[in-house]
């Protein structure tokens, strides 16, 4: 399965899977400009990726996003919902005393899962899942602590959790 999702900028693609090649096994994602790769070590390849960045800059020029992944499942769309609550049930206890808010980037499927309506079930989701064990967290667009990623490429779904202090370590892990 793949752990990382990354966006090239309009039409880089192929430079962009040469330049990632050296940290992990990097693929086409069969959308355009969209690359899903697996990588051994998240912490280790955000690293040296920020090293490149600031030493050589023009190696990640194709680079427009990086986005760490923690759980993938396949899905068909009756089942999307269902299947996306247990991919992030891991998360929410690391969204505790947060401010948070859950993003749905679709690849596939338009006009079968509005993303807004997802964000939302899943958002509530998670409230309920806290609220069970007495415990809080609130929404936030503007300055969230932390960000519940679903990136769905066709039939299938990464789910990461993007904290404050990842974006600030990793400035080429950005959810556009």
């Amino acid at each position: 399965m793949w752990n990382v999702l990354a966006t090239a900028l309009r039409g880089r693609e192929k430079f962009l899977l040469n330049s990632l090649s050296p940290y992990g096994e990097f693929k086409g994602s069969g959308f355009r400009d969209v690359v899903l790769g697996r990588v051994g070590d998240m912490r280790s390849f955000l690293e040296s990726l920020e090293t490149l960045r600031k030493e050589s800059p023009a190696q990640l020029r194709n680079l427009s996003q990086i986005v760490p992944l923690e759980n993938n499942f396949q899905f068909d769309t009756p089942d999307f919902v269902a299947k996306a609550k247990e991919a992030i049930s891991p998360l929410v206890e690391r969204l505790e005393n947060t401010k948070f808010h859950v993003r749905v980037k679709r690849r596939g499927h338009k006009g079968e899962i509005s993303s807004q309506s997802v964000e939302k079930e899943l958002a509530d989701f998670v409230f309920d899942l806290l609220e069970k064990t007495g415990k809080r967290a609130e929404v936030s667009f503007a300055d969230p602590d932390a960000v519940v990623i679903v990136e769905t490429i066709g039939n299938w779904a990464g789910v990461g959790l993007i904290i404050k202090e990842l974006k600030e370590r990793s400035p080429l892990v950005r959810l556009e």
